[in-house]
Order: C-alpha cells, then structure tokens, then sequence
C-alpha cells in the first residue's frame, strides 16, 4: 500500500515517486509487481478502505501486489513509427 500524508496532488506525486523507485528496486532484484487498485479506484470507498486498514489520516493511492513468479507474456506495442509524428 502507498499512502499519501495528504490529499494534495504535491503528496499524490510524491507518492508516485515512491512507487516508482519501489518498482524499480523490485525489477532489479527479479520481484514482480503489478497494480491492484481497485479498492481505491472509487473516491467514496477510499475513506472507508483507509479506515479499515487503520490509516483513517492518510490517503491510499495504490495497492500493489508483488513477489517472486513466473514470466507473463510482454504487451503488445506499437512501434515508434506509428506513434511518433516528425
């Protein structure tokens, strides 16, 4: 779970900075991570999730699951041709 001290997008983006270096340290040592932000996709429910989870003064942003596992099949992506106009 990362969490933002406050409700500003100053905290929203710091907190997507932490999760980034998070996601890069966990590639580098071979740990998968992946999203599961359901539970606070729906601005109604985030208090109540924060609650439950007892950090009732904070915000939870993202839910993130992560651990050792298989490799999955990469995306499929466009190539920089077709989305790079010069």
């Amino acid at each position: 779970m990362f969490v933002s001290e406050r409700n500003d997008k100053e905290h929203w983006v710091e907190t997507g900075r932490c999760y980034e270096r998070f996601a890069l340290q966990a590639t580098a040592l071979g740990i998968k991570n992946t999203f599961l932000n359901q539970p606070v996709e729906v601005s109604a429910l985030r208090p109540q999730f924060a609650s439950y989870l007892g950090i009732s003064d904070r915000r939870p942003d993202l839910v993130v699951r992560f651990g050792y596992g298989t490799e999955t099949p990469r995306l499929l992506r466009r190539s920089l041709d077709r989305v790079i106009i010069t």
